[in-house]
């Protein structure tokens, strides 16, 4: 299994399909592509596409990707949530154990089965969140069951709780919400360059720690402006 996207950067200011701006900025596509060429990749799918609770052939699988040399072990954990609170529906583990290179087949889920146990009466109620080896960092992959716009979007009140500078040219901010928020996008005053640890990533927990790394060492004057601005899908659908 492998990717191929086109391309990374632009030769001149223009909306292109790049996932690196010509000022060095990272668009969310970028983010993504970061994350779909990590050595161990874990792939979660609905079979068949948008299929409905009441399907009893539908499934969803569950595959982890390695490209280590020397394998890898570890825990998969799969949430069933929805987004109007941070609590979880239901939830799977499996304990998986890989050679390299490798695809693994981890599990089939019946998919009206596990609907059933998370109390999801049909896709736009629920999503799947599975981790592999879960970490502070690690945001997990996320499976939607029904296309995003059918989701019902709840105000998550995110906020900018602290921003602490760890070196000349990284800070650390910390991100609160109230309920799970979609696609959260930070960005920074235009006169900074540099890049997230992440971005554009969903938020399943109350709060969150993300990097910003600069091109350039920062003073403590930049550090006291830089407007971090936070906004997610929510925040594009309204009017």
């Amino acid at each position: 299994m492998g990717f191929m996207y086109w391309q990374i950067n632009d030769i001149w200011q223009a909306p292109t399909w790049a996932t690196v701006e010509y000022g060095l900025k990272w668009k969310m596509g970028h983010y993504y592509v970061q994350r779909m060429f990590e050595p161990v990749y874990l792939v979660p799918i609905l079979i068949p596409y948008l299929a409905k609770v009441t399907d009893e052939n539908a499934r969803i699988s569950l595959y982890l990707v390695n490209e280590l040399l020397n394998g890898t072990s570890g825990r998969t954990m799969c949430l069933f949530l929805s987004l109007d609170t941070f609590a979880v529906r239901s939830s799977v583990i499996f304990d998986v154990s890989i050679s390299s290179p490798d695809v693994k087949h981890i599990a089939d889920l019946p998919y009206t089965a596990v609907m059933k146990n998370a109390s999801c009466s049909n896709g736009s109620e629920c999503l799947v969140h599975c981790t592999y080896n879960s970490t502070q960092d690690d945001i997990g992959h996320t499976l939607f069951l029904t296309q995003p716009k059918n989701y019902q979007l709840y105000q998550p009140n995110l906020r900018i709780q602290d921003v602490q500078q760890v070196s000349p040219t990284e800070v650390n901010i910390t991100i609160t919400a109230t309920r799970p928020a979609l696609f959260v996008w930070l960005d920074v005053s235009i006169n900074t360059i540099g890049y997230f640890s992440r971005n554009g990533f969903h938020m399943f927990e109350p709060t969150k720690t993300v990097s910003f790394h600069s091109w350039s060492p920062m003073s403590d004057t930049v550090i006291d402006n830089l407007n971090v601005t936070i906004r997610s899908l929510f925040d594009v659908t309204q009017p």
